[in-house]
């Protein structure tokens, strides 16, 4: 198990390193993101403490050596592909989201899509059960919360001054409720499910679910 301490170090570095990626793109910057989609094949495939840089490099055509250009060590490199693959994922789903022109079918699409979408990153919370119990992942998971918070407020605070809403709460409150009661849908789903591999879950009650909800809060 990795200290805490140490991954915290990671994910710092590992974030501003991805923020300043934004900004400039390279060939580097290609081969990167290529060993990032290996590592994340391999994380998901032996877990982290199994999975090991050879077994990496070789999907991309790399020896060890080479990777160490890229990231520092296992860790850095764990570190970048949750980050990178929520990054993405929610960039994604937040894009799809604003393509409505309606703001109440922009909450209901985002609160019932990102739930039916859970399997597609299900992998990044099963890496390791050893990882899941340190700063870092923690760290991670509030951070996209606390963007997906920060997005669902500003989709109420809109429906507020559309007058689309039926309840009188703070965008702020109304959001956060909202959003933990989408969390307990999926988990529902996730604790009954005979198994855990992507694509064999079915979200759909939960989705139903939540749409229901929705409805009595929505005019």
């Amino acid at each position: 198990m990795f200290e805490g301490k140490k991954f915290w170090n990671v994910f710092c570095k590992v974030r501003i390193n991805l923020l300043s990626s934004m900004e400039i793109r390279s060939k580097n910057d290609a081969k990167k993101e290529h060993v990032l989609r290996a590592a994340s094949e391999v994380f998901a495939r032996y877990g982290l403490d199994k999975s090991t840089l050879d077994d990496i490099g070789k999907r991309v055509g790399l020896n060890k050596a080479s990777l160490y250009y890229y990231f520092k060590s296992k860790e850095d490199l764990f570190a970048a592909v949750v980050l990178a693959e929520m990054q993405a994922f929610m960039t994604d789903l937040k894009a799809k989201t604003l393509a409505y022109p309606d703001v109440r079918k922009q909450i209901r699409f985002f609160l019932t899509e990102r739930i039916r979408r859970h399997g597609e990153v299900l992998h990044l919370t099963q890496i390791s059960a050893d990882a899941r119990s340190e700063p870092l992942f923690e760290e991670i998971q509030q951070e996209t919360r606390a963007g997906e918070l920060a997005f669902l407020t500003g989709l109420f605070r809109k429906a507020s001054a559309d007058n689309a809403l039926a309840l009188t709460l703070p965008s702020s409150v109304l959001a956060e409720r909202v959003f933990y009661l989408s969390e307990a849908l999926k988990h529902q789903i996730l604790h009954s499910a005979k198994s855990l591999l992507a694509g064999e879950i079915d979200f759909a009650p939960a989705t139903e679910q939540m749409d229901f909800w929705l409805k009595t809060i929505l005019r």
